[in-house]
């Protein structure tokens, strides 16, 4: 596949954006509406996402364009790679193996979490173990290297707004992506100093549509519980606000291209919190979310998209 340009920038975080992008492509975009995998970011729960992709791809739904933030990035990149069983099937060995501490990306400190976060570092993990795993597991090293159109979503640290990779190296783009504030370091690409994605752009719907994808899977994962959180500790009330805020503008931003796109949101199968650095229920997260997705789409049953795994500190 060719390089795609890299030039696509403006009009993020701006209300209208996303209608707009569909005003710029009615006319530009020939052929058949694109169907296109959304993966939102997730971090542990990321392993939810392999479930709905195994379902997807047993009711032989094919994706025409995928983007990804965050762990939605890192799962969405090894599908485009290799978008079939056996990449499904390197996807769960993957969650299989960290659920196992194989490796462990981020290991238990003796100090308390608030304890952590007071140290004179800028993280409190180092980002190292995520690279060499995405070095040994990712078949693929560039964005050109990918079988199916893939870009993925960073925050610029200086402009307060969404940065999108899609040409280019693919590793350090996914790193920038996924790069959770406090928990890994901010990345720096080409001067440009970059956090996770999920701080401005949770659901990375942007780019597909400007691609002119009309038929939109949400592979959704986090902060989804409708259950109303009882903070225990001041920390539980600002983690609960940050996700609030997240959630929100994933409901403004669906609700804007509702009357346009086919949207269908993928069940996650369950309301489990975990913490955001235990990986061990990742066998039965891709267990739950797979078996719900998959009645979901022969049954095309509503299920409520609230309904989600929710990852606490």
């Amino acid at each position: 596949m060719a390089q795609r340009s890299s030039r696509f920038r403006g009009g993020f975080g701006k209300r209208g954006s996303l209608r707009e992008r569909l005003a710029e492509t009615r006319a530009r975009v020939v052929g058949e509406p694109k169907t296109a995998f959304i993966l939102s970011g997730g971090g542990v729960l990321g392993s939810v996402q392999v479930g709905m992709l195994r379902a997807l791809h047993e009711a032989d739904i094919v994706p025409d364009i995928i983007t990804g933030c965050s762990v939605g990035g890192i799962n969405g990149a090894s599908f485009a790679a290799d978008p079939t069983g056996g990449g499904i099937d390197r996807l769960v060995r993957l969650w299989s193996n960290l659920a196992d501490d194989k490796p462990d990306l981020m290991p238990r400190s003796r100090l308390p979490f608030i304890a952590q976060m007071a140290l004179k570092k800028a993280s409190i993990h180092d980002p190292q173990i995520l690279e060499d795993l995405l070095h040994a597991e990712l078949p693929a090293r560039t964005f050109a290297d990918l079988k199916v159109p893939f870009a993925c979503v960073a925050t610029d640290a200086h402009l307060a707004a969404a940065h999108w990779f899609d040409t280019g190296p693919l590793i350090p783009a996914l790193m920038a992506s996924a790069a959770l504030p406090a928990v890994y370091p901010p990345v720096e690409v080409d001067g440009r100093l970059l956090y996770d994605g999920g701080v401005v752009n949770e659901l990375p719907l942007e780019w597909a549509v400007a691609q002119g994808a009309r038929k939109l899977y949400i592979l959704q994962v986090g902060h989804l519980d409708p259950r109303p959180l009882e903070p225990e500790k001041p920390f539980d009330s600002l983690m609960h606000a940050y996700w609030t805020a997240r959630v929100q503008r994933v409901e403004e931003d669906l609700a804007e291209i509702a009357d346009e796109c086919d949207i269908i949101r993928l069940p996650a199968g369950g309301s489990p919190r975990v913490r955001f650095d235990d990986y061990s229920q990742g066998r039965d997260l891709m267990t739950a979310s797979y078996e719900a997705t998959r009645q979901f789409l022969e049954t095309g049953e509503e299920i409520d998209p609230s309904e989600g795994p929710f990852s606490q500190i």
